[in-house]
């Protein structure tokens, strides 16, 4: 039981340096949360919106975390809680409800998006990292 607690807090961890880097617009931070070829993809945005659909790799990951940060401005809080974590030696999945808040733009934090995650982590030399990391969104 040690381990399988030591490694859900580590994962607990990586989703936390997640949510602080993208809505901090640090990038490479960012993006070091994933595996080389790790995803990440968003359903339930219009197609043509900037935040949503599918990017594969680093370099994909990178111009997307730029796009983010550069429309949010900085202005966006992701919150993530009930995280289900399932560790099978090097591979585990997680599964973890979103909101999504706005800030500084009225006299309150206002809610923007709910939904839920669904990913799937890789422990590596350097800890774990997300191989995949699927958001879908909740209709408004």
């Amino acid at each position: 039981m040690g381990q399988h607690a030591d490694d859900c807090e580590a994962i607990r961890q990586l989703v936390a340096k997640y949510n602080w880097h993208l809505d901090a617009g640090e990038v490479d931070d960012w993006v070091a949360c994933f595996a080389e070829d790790g995803i990440f993809s968003c359903v339930g945005l219009p197609p043509n919106e900037p935040r949503g659909g599918v990017h594969k790799g680093h370099e994909a990951l990178r111009a997307y975390g730029k796009s983010h940060y550069a429309i949010n401005q900085g202005r966006v809080r992701h919150w993530n809680w009930n995280l289900l974590i399932e560790v099978t030696d090097d591979q585990a999945t997680l599964r973890c409800y979103m909101n999504a808040f706005g800030a500084g733009r009225a006299e309150s934090a206002e809610l923007r998006f709910t939904g839920f995650y669904r990913d799937t982590l890789q422990r590596t030399a350097d800890g774990w990292r997300f191989t995949s990391r699927e958001v879908t969104l909740d209709p408004a």
